[in-house]
């Protein structure tokens, strides 16, 4: 946790808060200074919270052992649209030379995960291209949800079918060009060195899935040694019926997924995407965050120290966050995110630590309340007790702010999203609410 920092000053004007209710201990002593006092208890949700919308300049995507493909128009955001490419190793083969070959099919073997968000009753239409330019990492080693590369603009093959996330390991099977099939198999069995593991890539480039218009879900699939994989079919000429497999398995470390969004008709449509930041009073008062896209909210608390003046002195009990997800922003086919955290930043915005569970040893996951009978019965909330401890008294370099985000693995290898209202909403606006003590002399 970072260090206490003390540092009062004088501020002018009334103090921000709201008296819920009060109650008197005659009999308490604090310190030596205040050995006849009395306090006042105070529950106040009026605290101010400032949401700014800040968005990553790009996304690690590369490595992730996952495939993502597909088209989503959200309700508030726009149309996202996720595709992937896929480079692959150089295989191994072992048919002794002096046999005739015969090939038989080239296929590209899809498992589906449960991750998605979208109607998956409906078909699901997806186009498989070939590259036309090798993968190359930055020269940090990484591939990011921007990254593009140079593809045949008519696909190798386009497969519909529909879905089934909840099903355990659905496999799609994908027919590619026999062409292809052929001249692999003939520079296999001939140990020709352009398809060494030295040349390979630069032989075949690799794959690219891209969603058809029509979808409306975006799905993700396993990349292993079983999903995404070419497997080439083939036989000898003297055993027919014994059928033999060559896997051109995934280069997974240079695999990685491309996203797109289209603001158009959205509250971001005019709005300058460098430098991401954006008050939310610009966007209807929301907040969001998006798996894939790289969005997250800054939260700022900008009169924390108008408590100090409220009385001789004030110590806070206790202080929660709480938000509310905007109603038609999630559904079955959108579920409401179960991983959401805070961090904290100083004034550049470089994270410093991370806001802890009461025991200060674990990091903090929002609490998600469901209680869909109850009208605005749905939340999440956070225990932000030591952190507004620590921000009494602070101010300049030395004040923070909290950043609200999804861990990596959510950005990187899902769709996941939250939207939620800030303080200006007015069924459910975002509350801060904070228990404190005012101590006074007699």
């Amino acid at each position: 946790m970072y260090k206490r920092r003390w540092v009062f000053f004088v501020l002018g004007g009334l103090a921000f808060i709201c008296v819920f209710f009060s109650c008197y201990d005659e009999n308490n002593t604090f310190g030596d200074r205040l050995v006849d006092s009395v306090f006042t208890s105070v529950m106040t949700d009026t605290g101010t919270v400032i949401v700014t919308l800040m968005k990553m300049d790009s996304v690690e995507t590369s490595g992730q052992s996952t495939i993502m493909a597909g088209i989503y128009d959200h309700p508030v955001w726009g149309k996202i649209e996720a595709s992937s490419y896929l480079p692959f190793s150089a295989p191994s083969y072992s048919t002794e030379l002096e046999n005739t070959v015969l090939f038989d099919s080239l296929t590209l073997q899809l498992i589906v995960n449960t991750h998605f968000i979208g109607d998956t009753l409906n078909e699901f239409r997806i186009h498989v291209h070939e590259l036309t330019e090798k993968i190359k990492e930055d020269e940090n080693g990484y591939l990011y949800n921007t990254s593009e590369f140079a593809y045949e603009p008519v696909p190798m093959i386009s497969k519909s079918f529909y879905p089934k996330p909840y099903t355990d390991d659905q496999k799609i099977e994908l027919r590619l060009d026999d062409d292809l099939g052929e001249e692999l198999l003939y520079l296999l069995h001939r140990r020709d060195d352009a398809i060494s593991a030295e040349r390979f890539q630069d032989y075949f480039q690799g794959l690219v899935l891209k969603p058809d218009e029509s979808n409306n879900s975006m799905l993700t699939f396993q990349a292993n040694d079983s999903s995404g994989v070419i497997v080439l079919h083939y036989h000898l000429t003297t055993d027919p019926e014994d059928a033999k497999t060559v896997k051109i398995t995934l280069n997974t470390a240079k695999q990685f997924n491309n996203f797109n969004h289209d603001y158009t008709g959205t509250p971001l449509e005019s709005i300058e995407m460098e430098n991401v930041e954006i008050s939310s009073a610009e966007v209807g008062n929301r907040g969001v965050l998006y798996g894939g896209l790289g969005w997250y909210c800054r939260l700022d608390f900008p009169h924390i120290n108008n408590l100090m003046w409220t009385g001789e002195r004030v110590e806070v009990d206790a202080a929660y966050l709480m938000f509310y997800p905007e109603l038609g922003t999630y559904s079955d086919f959108n579920a409401l995110p179960d991983s959401v955290y805070l961090y904290i930043a100083d004034e550049n915005n470089v994270t410093v630590d991370v806001v802890n569970d009461y025991l200060g040893s674990e990091v903090q996951i929002a609490t998600l309340v469901e209680k869909r009978d109850v009208p605005n019965g749905t939340y999440y909330y956070f225990d932000i007790t030591d952190f507004i401890q620590q921000e009494m008294g602070t101010s300049g370099r030395y004040k923070h702010n909290l950043q609200l985000v999804f861990n990596s693995s959510t950005y990187t290898t899902t769709f996941k999203n939250l939207t939620f209202g800030d303080q200006h909403v007015a069924d459910t606006p975002l509350k801060l609410q904070i228990t404190y003590k005012i101590y006074e002399k007699y």
